[in-house]
């Protein structure tokens, strides 16, 4: 007798009744992984609270025989997240499963007294739900914040770290107008391109594969920054941005600019490449199709100032407007240092809602909508990343079934785990016969997580909220209000998250996460601006001339 699937009643009826709660539906086929198994959908199925590693955040599934999928037949190991939940006294349990499936066991009976479990939801997104939208709207946004920062004089940063950019600036302090990056997108875009790669050098001939506009406009490229642009980075808190010479082995800048590189291609006259129309390594518009470049048809400019830079430079010993030998180095990705999740964590929490909160949940289902840890058509996946894990509690040499048994004996009467289990790395092969047993039936098992080792320790003190803001406060003595300089983290930030500010590897960054967002909401809602009287003052008008 083929062992029965609990319905979706079974378990979301009594939670409902009972709760008076919605309760995720879970998916087993849920392609991204992470929420559990049930066959009610995958709308929510990744948005649960599971068991994971105290200092990856990695799920530690649980490795259980269980019915393997419809396309697989029979029974076989699988691995199913582990929802937990925090009880009355604070502590992290886990909920219990189903015989024979990674279906939750909701309502169960012990000592003869029915106890009722809950799924606890991830449903604190908020804003950062914006994650989940297509990935041209996720580049448009880093192609505004570049852009911004080409047309900057300086780039610094905010009191809690927020990129800041200064127009018709007289020295790097003193400009008429500044403008923060607080754009909950364009805050995502940078935690997405920093936690990739590491710092904001693109490609200065990367194709915007997306655009759309004029055929006669020519190819249209992603705005870059050069090298002018990473000088106005005026704080050394903010250098990070810029790419690692030391990691790339190069002793300047002008290094990432390689004219010494000739492929075959480059030494060809017209259509550089061959294949019929014209590409970046083809930097000029050749609308009467003649193959060369002429006054009507201006060579491409990437930063749209009317002139060459050295992002737009191309050498053309033969002079047919074909650049011969360029190759541009320092767009690649290199390993996420402590000060890049630093910086990825202000961006996070400037994405996010500015009463909300950060778990270890939360940041690794981000990166999961972010596809921080996957190759897609336009991005790498980060260079730091971690397998799955799971838990084994099974010690016996042999399957849990007997030679020749296919089916459980008693479907309500699941396998007898070992009490002692050990938490191993998934070991991924191509051949789904070697390594770990059936991974490539179960796509939770296959995800790579992002690796926070290098941040190792978050420290509030000397950082960014180490510092004065100006406010308005009400007066104790006659109940009016006095302008005053409070400190973020003694007056605001660890009265609201604690003193305990020493976090570890994931911990350190949710900890580090939370605190910007503590203190973005404290200065959104208290600071005073500091041109506000300037901007907004009456101008001295002389009664004698208006006789």
């Amino acid at each position: 007798m083929k062992a029965k699937r609990t319905s979706c009643l079974r378990w979301l009826l009594p939670v409902a009744v009972f709760l008076f709660m919605p309760v995720p539906a879970i998916s087993q086929d849920h392609g991204s992984g992470g929420g559990g198994g049930g066959g009610c959908g995958d709308v929510f199925g990744d948005l649960i609270h599971i068991l994971r590693d105290d200092l990856s955040g990695q799920p530690i599934l649980a490795q259980r025989w269980v019915e393997l999928p419809a396309d697989a037949k029979g029974y076989g190991w699988g691995y199913c997240p582990i929802a937990v939940y925090t009880d009355e006294s604070g502590d992290q349990q886990e909920i219990p499963f189903l015989p024979y499936s990674c279906d939750y066991d909701l309502l169960v009976n012990i000592d003869n007294r029915e106890i009722l479990f809950a799924v606890e939801e991830v449903n604190y997104f908020g804003r950062l739900n914006g994650g989940r939208t297509k990935e041209r709207n996720n580049r448009m946004h880093l192609d505004e914040v570049i852009s911004n920062i080409k047309a900057a004089d300086v780039v610094t940063q905010d009191v809690v770290g927020r990129l800041k950019f200064g127009f018709d600036c007289q020295d790097k302090n003193e400009c008429l107008e500044w403008a923060t990056v607080d754009s909950p997108q364009e805050s995502l875009a940078l935690y997405l391109r920093v936690m990739k790669y590491g710092h904001l050098a693109i490609d200065p001939y990367e194709v915007d594969t997306w655009a759309h506009g004029d055929p006669k406009l020519g190819t249209q490229f992603h705005p870059a920054l050069t090298w002018e642009d990473m000088e106005k980075f005026d704080s050394k808190t903010i250098q990070n941005l810029m790419p690692d010479l030391d990691y790339l082995g190069k002793q300047d800048f002008e290094d990432c600019w390689d004219y010494d590189y000739q492929p075959q291609e480059f030494l060809m006259a017209d259509d550089t490449d061959g294949d019929g129309s014209w590409t970046p390594a083809e930097p000029f518009y050749d609308m009467d199709e003649n193959g060369v470049q002429n006054g009507k048809e201006p060579f491409t400019d990437l930063d749209l100032d009317g002139e060459w830079d050295p992002a737009e430079f191309f050498e053309d010993y033969n002079e047919n407007g074909v650049a011969d030998e360029f190759r541009f180095l320092c767009a690649e990705r290199e390993p996420i240092a402590r000060k890049d999740f630093l910086s990825a964590s202000v961006y996070l929490a400037a994405a996010a809602s500015k009463t909300g909160k950060v778990t270890r949940d939360l940041a690794q289902y981000v990166n999961r909508f972010l596809r921080i840890t996957k190759t897609t058509d336009i991005t790498e996946a980060t260079l730091d990343t971690l397998p799955a894990q799971y838990r084994d509690c099974w010690s016996g040499l042999d399957d849990p079934f007997v030679e020749g048994q296919e089916e459980p004996l008693d479907p309500n009467v699941d396998v007898e785990y070992d009490d002692i289990c050990v938490v191993l790395d998934a070991d991924i092969n191509a051949d789904c016969e070697l390594g770990t047993p059936n991974h490539c039936l179960f796509a939770d098992l296959q995800e790579r997580f992002m690796d926070f080792s290098a941040l190792y320790r978050y420290k509030r003190k000397g950082g960014n909220l180490d510092k004065k803001v100006k406010v308005i406060q009400l007066t104790s003595t006659d109940d009016g209000y006095s302008v005053d300089k409070v400190e973020l983290l003694d007056d605001f930030v660890e009265q609201v998250n604690g003193a305990d500010y020493a976090k570890d590897d994931i911990d350190g960054f949710v900890a580090s996460t939370n605190d910007i967002l503590r203190a973005i909401e404290f200065i959104h809602n208290y600071e005073i601006p500091a041109d506000l009287f300037d901007k907004y003052a009456i101008p001295y008008t002389n009664p004698e001339d208006n006789l």
